[in-house]
């Protein structure tokens, strides 16, 4: 025979011996949830007493774990997880196993100790929820000692065990409970406020975003434990059922959100009926598997769901992206936030990156760093749509030829600020007509003629005060509007107005182009009605124009 390949078998026959003979010493337990530290074994037909289990490793069935925490898919077997500890010590040393990780339905763990006595204690959501993770204080007297745990049931497992001293145990659920309360707490700030907002404006992106962050608080207090802790701590079921449950709601509430903010629903409607009613398909499967209570097809269905939900979301973020839609550049880099946070956990979990706190709960991270970003999203749309809205305010109330106040904005800020003046003040109101305006468009042209009401309309401004408000009444007549002024200081408005107009050369249109205006003036004191001002300045400014123009007439 080949020495080596002789060699090669000795190792392979000493291999279960060897990966069984090597206890940690306890001493060497890290701070960190146990990876490599444990050896493994899964059940295939015949379940298996602790035992069992126990002769199983003896007889070198276990296998190294290696490195990662461990994990397994959705309905796989069950596994039985064993940890060699050696407390070389003179005196017994307590530690607290915590399985770390509140997504389980049936745990059991069996503490053999160095005199072959056993014991157990049992755990998931098939129990009571008195606590969220499988928690038992452990005493090592002098010895080997061996851990036999034992995860079954239908979800996704993830199996991150703490084996850790009494002040790490304590820093670790101090930081825990100081991390879950940032995370609710901003949570609910953000839920509560875009909730008020959606009462108050009746937008329905703010309704859909606070279903999609109410649903995200729900699937994060469920698949921490947090729920069935404080909110479903007697409902067995609902415990084992409220995870797909409530990631399909989670998936399904940010496609509507996503649909609506992004304005999907109008660039592309066809999309937004496919996505909707791929929704509601998965919607009633989830039902008929809750009907016929097949959790592995509802646990399958929902993370399908999620792999779709991560495959359309930046989709339809780039769709709106390039229809210009402003505000998809912030939704975007609010997705990229939770794919950053999650393969983080990902990479943490599979033993990539270092394991710690931050990095095995960077996936939450991540999404309370989306939720924020996606609220400001949310609030620099509606930036974007007041300031929409206040252009197309002015736009309306503004006459497009000269920039001035139509005659229906003068007349609502006419009507507004009538009745704010006291039977003290003396209020007054100008109109004027630009005399034989008709014929400079017949013989100029209507260029021409716009330009003259262009320059006649800067002459208006110039001549009023700050406090005064002017627009065009129509054609070529404008109205000045004179709140709190003396009889003097209306006489002088009245004459720079005339005077102004009277002084305009126009020398790109003509040479001997030369214009004027009849005014008229109406000065009241006391709170008569504002349509009564408007006739009888209209009158005086007829009357100024009945007799040459040019002039000024006081009602």
């Amino acid at each position: 025979m080949n020495p080596l390949r002789g060699i090669l078998l000795f190792i392979l026959m000493l291999y279960p011996v060897l990966v069984c003979a090597q206890p940690v010493a306890i001493s060497e337990l890290p701070a960190t949830p146990l990876t490599r530290e444990w050896m493994q074994l899964k059940e295939h037909q015949t379940t298996l007493t602790p035992s069992q289990a126990l002769q199983a490793l003896y007889d070198g069935k276990f296998s190294p774990h290696g490195k990662g925490i461990p994990s397994l898919g959705i309905g796989t077997s069950p596994v039985w997880l064993a940890l060699e500890i050696n407390n070389a010590r003179q005196t017994s040393v307590k530690r607290t196993f915590q399985l770390a990780n509140a997504w389980q339905d049936d745990v059991s763990l069996t503490h053999i100790r160095p005199d072959a006595s056993q014991q157990h204690w049992q755990g998931g959501d098939l129990y009571t929820a008195d606590n969220r993770f499988l928690t038992v204080p452990l005493i090592f007297e002098p010895g080997k000692h061996i851990l036999l745990l034992r995860v079954s049931g239908p979800d996704p497992r993830l199996i991150p065990v703490y084996l850790t001293n009494a002040r790490d145990t304590q820093a670790r659920d101090r930081m825990e409970g100081y991390s879950y309360g940032f995370l609710y707490g901003g949570i609910f700030a953000l839920l509560g406020y875009n909730f008020l907002l959606y009462m108050g404006l009746n937008s329905r992106s703010y309704l859909y975003y606070s279903l999609f962050l109410f649903t995200f608080l729900l699937l994060n207090l469920s698949y921490t434990g947090h729920g069935n802790l404080w909110l479903w701590p007697d409902i067995d079921h609902w415990r084992q059922w409220s995870n797909p449950q409530l990631m399909t709601l989670y998936c399904v509430t940010g496609l509507m959100f996503a649909l609506r903010f992004l304005g999907i629903d109008k660039i592309r409607p066809n999309i937004t009926r496919i996505v909707l009613a791929l929704a509601l398909v998965m919607m009633l499967l989830q039902c008929l598997s809750f009907m016929i209570n097949d959790r592995e097809l509802a646990l399958i269905l929902a993370f399908d769901l999620v792999y779709l939900f991560i495959l359309l979301m930046p989709i339809l973020g780039v769709m709106a992206w390039l229809s210009g839609v402003p505000t998809a550049r912030l939704f975007l880099l609010a997705f990229l936030s939770t794919m950053v946070g999650s393969g983080t956990t990902g990479m943490a979990v599979e033993g990539i990156l270092p394991l710690n706190q931050w990095t095995f709960r960077a996936a939450e991270i991540g999404m309370f760093i989306d939720a924020v970003l996606l609220a400001l999203a949310l609030a620099d749309k509606f930036r974007h749509a007041e300031k929409e809205r206040l252009l197309a305010q002015q736009l309306a109330a503004t006459d497009p030829l000269t920039g001035i106040d139509n005659r229906r904005a003068f007349t609502q800020r006419l009507q507004s600020n009538w009745d704010l003046e006291t039977e003290q003040r003396t209020q007054a109101l100008i109109m004027l007509d630009i005399d034989k305006f008709k014929t400079i468009n017949d013989t100029l042209g209507h260029e021409a003629g716009d330009k003259v009401l262009k320059e006649i309309a800067r002459t208006v401004q110039y001549s009023i005060r700050s406090r005064d408000h002017c627009g065009r009444w129509g054609g070529e007549e404008f109205v000045v509007y004179l709140p709190n002024a003396t009889e003097d200081e209306i006489h002088k408005i009245a004459e720079r107005l005339r005077s102004g107009i009277e002084a305009l050369r126009f020398p790109e249109i003509s040479p001997t182009l030369r214009v004027s205006a009849s005014v008229g003036v109406c000065q009241v004191r006391g709170l008569s009605q504002y349509e009564d001002i408007l006739k009888h300045a209209d009158n005086a400014m007829y009357g100024a124009k009945n007799a040459g123009g040019n002039r000024i007439v006081f009602a």
